[in-house]
C-alpha cells in the first residue's frame, strides 16, 4: 500500500484554497461591477413624446407688408408635422445629465422637410453641498413674468402663446454657489446655439458674462443679473415674487439696457439707392429701461386670473412707428436689380426687430386652470396694446383622453389696423394635434 504524500496533499489544500479565493474575488468583483451597472440603469430615467398636428394660419401677404408675396419667408396657410421628442436624465451623487434630443418634420403640400438638433445637452458637476458647475446647451429661465421677462437677457422671447412649440436653446457655462438663503452664480453664454434671430442679414452673436443673485425667502424671491458683452452692450435685470396670501401673487420684472440689439427705421439708407433703412446703431447707445408689474388671483373655485403690465422702453413712439409703417410699405414696391435685395433686408430686419414687442404700453391678462375635471386644462389670454388700440386673444385647450394621450388645441387671432404690434405677419391661427407620451 503506497501511502498518501503529506506534502502533496498540503500543496492540493494549498491550490485549493487559493481558487477558492481566486474564485471568491472574482465573483465579488462581478457582483459589484453587476451592481454598479444595475445602479447606473436605475440613476437613468426617460420619456418619450411623439406630437403630431394639423395648422391652418392666415398670413399678412399683401404689398405693403412685412412679407409681400412670400418674398421675406415663404410661409404655407395649411401646413403638419410630426415631432419626436425623447428626454434623457442621469442623476447620482455629484454628476448629472440631462440630454433632449429634437427630430422634427414638417409636412407642406406633400413634401417633407426633417431637422434634427437638440433641445438640451446639459451636464452639472457638484463640487460640494454649496457649489457646482454646469454647462451645456439649454434654456436659461430667469425672471417671474408669465409672459415675457425684461430680466432675462440672453433670449428675446422667454414665453411662447403656443407652449407646444419649444422656444430655441443656446449655450452656457455656469458656476454657482450658495450661502443661506442667498444663491450666486457665474454665467456666460458661449454660442448662440439654436436661436435662429443671429446670422449675418439680422444680429452678430454676442457672448454675453455675468454674474446673478437671488435670494429666497419664505413667501418672497428677489434676483438681479448684470451682463456686459465685448461690443458693449449692457444689461442690468431685476425681479422679484411676492406671496401675500394662498390666492394672490405680485411680482416685478425689469432691466436697464446700453446698446442693445435693435433695428430701427431712419429716413436715409447707407448706400442712398433707397429712401428708408432699418439700422441698430447710433439711437441704441443710450439706456432703455423696460418693466412690468404683475398680479395673479386663484379663486376658490380653481381658475386663476392674471394681470400684466408692461412698459417697453426700448418700443417705437408714435412717429418712429408710423416711419416703420412708411418703410415696409417702401421696401414692398421694390421687385428687381440690387434694390430688390437692399429692400428685402428692410423687410427682414421690421419682422426681426430684436424686440417681441413694438410699442411702448401693453396689458397682458390670462385665466387659465389646470386639471379641470381631472382632465381638462385651458388658459385664455388677452393683450391689449394702449398705444394703437390693437389686440390679441388666444387659448390654449388641452384634454388628457388617457394618461399617455392628449388632444390640444391653440387659436390666435390679431385685432387692429393693417400695422400694429401684432399681426405684422400672422392675422390668425389655428392648430390641432395630439401627444403620446411613454
Amino acid at each position: 500500500m503506497i501511502k498518501p504524500n503529506n506534502q502533496f496533499i498540503f500543496m492540493k489544500r494549498e491550490l485549493l484554497l487559493v481558487f477558492l479565493l481566486v474564485s471568491t474575488w472574482s465573483y465579488s468583483q462581478e457582483k459589484e461591477k453587476n451592481e454598479e451597472v444595475s445602479s447606473f440603469f436605475k440613476s437613468i430615467s426617460w420619456s418619450v413624446d411623439i406630437l403630431s398636428f394639423g395648422r391652418i394660419t392666415n398670413f399678412e401677404k399683401d404689398l405693403g407688408t412685412t412679407n409681400p408675396n412670400n418674398r421675406i419667408v415663404e410661409l404655407n396657410d395649411i401646413d403638419g408635422g410630426l415631432y419626436l421628442r425623447p428626454d434623457l436624465s442621469y442623476k447620482k451623487e455629484k454628476i448629472s445629465f440631462w440630454i433632449k434630443p429634437r427630430f422634427n418634420m414638417e409636412v407642406v403640400e406633400n413634401e417633407s422637410n426633417t431637422e434634427f438638433y437638440f433641445q438640451q445637452a446639459k451636464v452639472k458637476y457638484q463640487i460640494n453641498e454649496a457649489s457646482y458647475v454646469s454647462g451645456g446647451r439649454y434654456i436659461k429661465s430667469i425672471g417671474t413674468s408669465t409672459f415675457i421677462n425684461p430680466s432675462n437677457p440672453f433670449f428675446l422671447e422667454t414665453g411662447r402663446l403656443n407652449p407646444k412649440i419649444e422656444l430655441r436653446p443656446t449655450d452656457f457655462i455656469e458656476y454657482n454657489f450658495t450661502r443661506k438663503n442667498l444663491d450666486f452664480t457665474l454665467l456666460a453664454n458661449i454660442s448662440k446655439g439654436e436661436q435662429l434671430l443671429f446670422n449675418d442679414n439680422l444680429f452678430k452673436f454676442d457672448n454675453q458674462y455675468g454674474v446673478m443673485s437671488e435670494y429666497y425667502g419664505n413667501s418672497i424671491t428677489i434676483g438681479g443679473i448684470f451682463t456686459l458683452s465685448k461690443n458693449k452692450r449692457y444689461h442690468l435685470g431685476f425681479y422679484g415674487q411676492k406671496n401675500l396670501n394662498d390666492a394672490m401673487v405680485v411680482w416685478f420684472d425689469g432691466a436697464v439696457n446700453y446698446n442693445p440689439n435693435r433695428f430701427y427705421p431712419v429716413h436715409e439708407h447707407s448706400t442712398g439707392l433707397l429712401g428708408y433703412e432699418m439700422v441698430n446703431g447710433r439711437e441704441n447707445e443710450k439706456m432703455f429701461f423696460t418693466g412690468l408689474v404683475g398680479t395673479s388671483y386663484t379663486f376658490k373655485f380653481g381658475p386663476t386670473l392674471n394681470f400684466e403690465y408692461l412698459y417697453n422702453g426700448k418700443g417705437y413712439d408714435s412717429e418712429t412707428f408710423n416711419l416703420y409703417d412708411t418703410l415696409i410699405k417702401d421696401a414692398s414696391n421694390y421687385n428687381f436689380d440690387i434694390t430688390l435685395d437692399l429692400a428685402n433686408l428692410n423687410l427682414g430686419r421690421a419682422l426681426n426687430t430684436g424686440m417681441p414687442y413694438l410699442r411702448q404700453h401693453y396689458i397682458f391678462t390670462q385665466l387659465g386652470e389646470n386639471d379641470l375635471f381631472g382632465k381638462l386644462s385651458y388658459n385664455l389670454r388677452y393683450f391689449y396694446d394702449l398705444t394703437d388700440n390693437s389686440s390679441q386673444f388666444s387659448s390654449l385647450i388641452e384634454w388628457n383622453i388617457l394618461d399617455n394621450l392628449e388632444i390640444f388645441s391653440v387659436f390666435l387671432s390679431n385685432m387692429g389696423k393693417e400695422q400694429t404690434s401684432f399681426n405684422q405677419l400672422i392675422n390668425s391661427q389655428f392648430m390641432i394635434g395630439g401627444i403620446w407620451r411613454f
